[in-house]
């Protein structure tokens, strides 16, 4: 599934709901309830249900949090957005999906995966 990006705050909700989207359905694979994976990953059911629903966007290091909680790589959480797309995105985000892309590639590398 590809993002559109459409600028603004239209864009950042539609980032968030993705991310969001992508949370809830790993949780639900996972077997995890909003409250279990919240206390795995320090937060809130509440937060979770935030998150998840795309009202509030997980700063990168609970995102790091909540994919470990997962048991997946953080980039497995973000919509699929290939890095050059990330530039029409409010700064903040284009940087964080960047990096998280960057460390998701130098993984595969060092694991022989790319």
């Amino acid at each position: 599934m590809r993002l559109a990006l459409l600028g603004g705050s239209v864009e950042e909700k539609a980032f968030n709901t993705a991310v969001g989207r992508r949370i809830r359905e790993t949780r639900i694979r996972a077997g995890l309830t909003q409250e279990l994976l919240g206390r795995q990953a320090g937060l809130s059911r509440g937060s979770i249900t935030n998150i998840e629903s795309g009202t509030q966007a997980p700063p990168l290091y609970r995102l790091v949090r909540i994919a470990a909680a997962l048991h997946v790589q953080p980039a497995e959480l973000l919509p699929q957005l290939l890095p050059e797309e990330a530039v029409g995105l409010p700064p903040r985000y284009a940087a964080d999906v960047a990096s998280v892309w960057s460390d998701s590639e130098n993984l595969k590398d060092t694991h022989g995966q790319g």
